[in-house]
């Protein structure tokens, strides 16, 4: 039997994404948000031109069913419980913290003004733009629509104008960020008194209580479990998109859990999305996946419903567009002096607190969420729903060349400029961008020295660390050390080193059963971004790579970590290292340099970079230039270790050689490692190049062999 209210459903659905989609991707090759697209495509498909020019085929497509408008309403909220986590998940707190005094007194007289101003607006309003059940709710539903500012559209409009990493960006940023924080606390206060309809001080108090219970524990004992729930879902399940499963199971827990306290599930959302987003294996794939899925769907079709609501016939009361025109007037310039004020209270110069206020301007998405709500809550009619958000569009689409004009005209002060030059100069490093680490280790003397570089890899990077050995080293007997015990304490000694207060060390390394060499494949595939081997003889006499080895590479495509331990030893943990690095100026070497640092600088040692010229390659017009490149190559190793603080030295040496060169600087025997970027060869199976191998089979100090 044919299901009329399926088929009608279906048919919503696809209006709505087609045409959202449509509309989207024209206003957004026009420099402004796809979400103005995707409400555009409401409105069309509204009462305001759909339902003025054709109204009985809109009833056709839109017909007036409580359980068709049900079913679309229920994606709606979906929609703005996986917005706003998303909103959260792009929330840096630490951007807040950073610059406290300026953050707190620009956003709190950023949002104290304009609500003042929005609490008075609301009882000017005419009788029939307000909901007849209570007065105040619908001010406190305005105050907050015009006080608060959307991140992602921030963030969207600073990196358009390219300035997201200047001093004011980042803390424009901060302050919409604590914007939004504050706007949904807000909001969940004020949902508990539209739930009782009045103003009642006990239930108010119990909100408040619950809300900063909720709070205190998210971001306490939550932050812990969160992150521990990913890791152990990312490790253990093995069954498609799991972490995915667990975000959303996390986020509307959290959600259900505001409700059941009284306040609306968009905190518990954002919240969440806040706690995942720290999530320390938080990758840019699961990432995508996550925002992928929200933006293809659910997105779409919640601003297609936002712009459903918009009934624009109501501009045409000539009273309803004057305080149209109000409300936009109210938000901009309530918006604009309570941040400016702020800015200058919290020590900002006045062009700097005018930027601010101009930043600040842009509602964007987190407006159009906060009306929604009010809408469906009853707290807003729909001619104050469409007035609010047109407000938003308004104040939104002003605010790039605004911004920009006054972005620049505040100039660059030096200690900005030395660091943006130092974060354009470590833009290509791959170390930052690391979040786990794979120490696959043995108890020979290879994977003791392997566990000591990856505890302090580990613990200088702060990145999880997972420690499996191969199957046959449990045979070993009662002799052997647990390889996860050297990893920890070279990882705890490291943090004692440079902090002898931190104990976040013991956290960062967790141990596996010893691993059988067919579930190597498996381990890999939980998502690693380096992997550290030591194994007794990692190469045969033909200088091929061990079957282990050939096994991992062939199924991880970052670089690989091989310690060799020469005739030397691993050392205790807390013992500097003074490296040498072979610079030639490769992509292999660039790594083996970052590497090379982040060991130095953990063990507070130093570094010493070795460039060999090639005698054969200094001859004619080319000699003046390859010198040039030689010195080049050790001019930014230098800067390097400055930025991270650590000592490097420079050395040159011509040999047509380079391993001989390498060995004769080792002679002296003052290393304790060299960490040597390396190309490896393919032929049946992968193999080392000869200089390599001819210095391998010779070296008598501990070697960290860099390859991808």
């Amino acid at each position: 039997m044919f299901n009329h209210t399926l088929a009608t459903f279906a048919a919503e659905l696809i209006l709505l994404l087609l045409v959202g989609r449509l509309l989207g991707e024209g206003i957004s090759r026009l420099g402004q948000p796809a979400l103005f697209g995707q409400l555009l495509a409401g409105v069309l498909l509204g009462p305001s031109v759909f339902g003025a020019l054709l109204p009985e085929l809109r009833q056709i497509v839109f017909p007036d069913s409580k359980t068709l408008k049900s079913m679309i309403d229920a994606i709606a909220q979906i929609g703005i419980l996986l917005l706003l986590l998303l909103t959260g998940m792009e929330t840096n707190l630490a951007l807040v913290r950073s610059r406290r005094r300026a953050v707190i007194s620009s956003s709190l007289f950023g949002i104290a003004v304009p609500f003042a101003c929005g609490l008075a607006l609301a009882y000017a309003l005419p009788e029939e733009a307000v909901p007849a059940h209570n007065r105040l709710v619908t001010a406190l539903f305005l105050g907050t629509a015009l006080s608060i500012s959307a991140v992602k559209i921030v963030a969207m409009v600073l990196m358009e104008i390219g300035a997201i990493r200047r001093d004011l960006g980042q803390l424009i940023l901060a302050t919409a960020i604590l914007d939004d924080t504050i706007a949904w606390i807000i909001i969940a206060v004020i949902s508990g008194i539209a739930a009782h309809g009045r103003v009642d001080i006990a239930s108010i108090g119990g909100s408040l209580a619950g809300t900063a219970l909720f709070l205190a524990f998210s971001f306490s004992i939550g932050r812990r479990l969160v992150a521990a729930l990913i890791v152990w879902v990312n490790d253990n399940l093995t069954i498609e998109v799991p972490v995915l499963t667990a975000i959303l199971i996390v986020m509307l827990s959290m959600a259900l859990t505001t409700e059941l306290i009284g306040v609306h599930t968009a905190l518990g959302a954002f919240i969440a999305g806040i706690l995942i987003g720290h999530s320390p294996i938080l990758s840019e794939q699961i990432e995508g996946q996550l925002r992928g899925f929200i933006m293809a769907f659910f997105s779409p079709v919640f601003f297609a419903v936002a712009g459903l609501g918009m009934d624009l016939r109501t501009l045409l009361d000539p009273t309803l567009a004057l305080f149209t025109l109000a409300v936009v007037l109210v938000a901009s310039v309530g918006k604009f002096s309570g941040a400016l004020v702020g800015g200058r209270l919290g020590g900002l110069t006045t062009r700097e607190s005018l930027a601010l206020g101009v930043g600040l301007n842009g509602r964007g998405s987190t407006e159009v969420i906060i009306a929604s709500i009010g809408l469906s809550m009853g707290a807003l009619g729909s001619q104050l729903y469409t007035m609010i958000v047109a407000m938003a569009v308004i104040t939104t689409m002003a605010m790039p060349p605004m911004l920009r004009w006054t972005m620049a005209r505040v100039p660059l002060g030096e200690e900005e400029a030395k660091r943006l030059e130092k974060e354009d100069a470590e833009a290509a490093d791959h170390l930052p961008k690391m979040e786990r680490a794979l120490v696959y280790v043995d108890d020979s003397p290879n994977g003791r020295l392997a566990a000591r570089l990856a505890g302090l890899f580990a613990a200088h990077q702060q990145v999880l660390t997972t420690v499996i050995k191969p199957e046959s080293a449990e045979e070993r007997g009662s002799e052997e050390a647990a390889a996860s015990k050297h990893v920890a304490e070279a990882a705890k000694a490291t943090s004692e080193l440079h902090e002898p207060k931190r104990a976040a060390a013991k956290r960062l390394v967790t141990e596996r059963p010893p691993t059988p060499e067919d579930a190597l494949e498996r381990e890999i595939s939980r998502g690693y971004d380096i992997v550290f081997v030591g194994i007794d003889r990692p190469t045969t006499e033909e200088a091929h790579l061990d079957e282990r080895l050939q096994r991992l590479m062939a199924k991880f495509e970052g670089p690989v970590a091989i310690a060799i331990n020469g005739a030397g030893a691993a050392g205790p943990a807390d013992v500097p290292l003074d490296i040498l690095l072979p610079a030639a100026g490769t992509g292999e070497t660039r790594l083996a340099m970052e590497v090379a640092l982040a060991l130095g600088h953990a063990s507070k040692g130093k570094v010493t970079a070795l460039h060999v010229f090639d005698p054969h390659g200094d001859v004619a017009l080319l000699r003046g230039r390859a010198r040039r490149l030689g010195m080049s190559v050790l001019v930014h190793i230098h800067r390097a270790g400055k930025r991270v603080g650590v000592p490097v030295k420079g050395m040159t040496a011509t040999n047509i050689r380079p391993e001989i060169e390498i060995r004769r600087a080792l002679r002296g025997g003052r290393f304790d490692l060299v960490v040597l970027g390396i190309s490896l060869r393919q032929g049946e199976t992968k193999f080392l190049g000869p200089r390599t191998a001819a210095l391998l089979h010779v070296l008598r100090t501990p070697a960290l062999l860099i390859t991808s």
